[in-house]
């Protein structure tokens, strides 16, 4: 099955380190507001793939706006949300939401690298 596949180009993983002192922010191409609940609503275009984005540009008008999607984060989510502003660290953030929430450091961990990895898979927020 594998003889015809492209084999994907290797890129290095960030070790604990270097993924703790990164510094995620909000995309430029996502818009978000404040319930009235306090909840964050995230609204952003739906990524399609190449073959997807060629379809889609070749039966709409040029000027057609892509799908868009929305988010609705839930109260913890949108605690996180308003915690990244480019200038902390995850480690930052982590340590934050932990005492925020009393939970331990590891547990604050795990669910924000969680939270931050689903968030950068749809292309939300980046690490610099």
């Amino acid at each position: 099955m594998g003889l015809f596949r492209k084999k994907k180009p290797h890129t290095p993983m960030l070790t604990r380190e270097q993924s703790l002192a990164c510094r995620p922010f909000h995309n430029d191409v996502t818009s978000w507001e404040e319930t009235s609940e306090g909840l964050i609503r995230i609204q952003y275009e739906l990524p399609l793939s190449p073959f997807l984005s060629a379809i889609f540009s070749k039966f709409t008008a040029s000027q057609a706006k892509r799908p868009m999607r929305t988010l609705e984060l839930d109260k913890m989510g949108s605690v996180v949300w308003k915690m990244i502003d480019g200038e902390k660290t995850a480690a930052e953030i982590i340590l934050e939401f932990a005492r925020y929430n009393n939970i331990t450091n590891q547990e604050s961990e795990q669910a924000i690298t969680l939270f931050f990895r689903q968030l950068g898979k749809r292309g939300l927020i980046g690490l610099f």
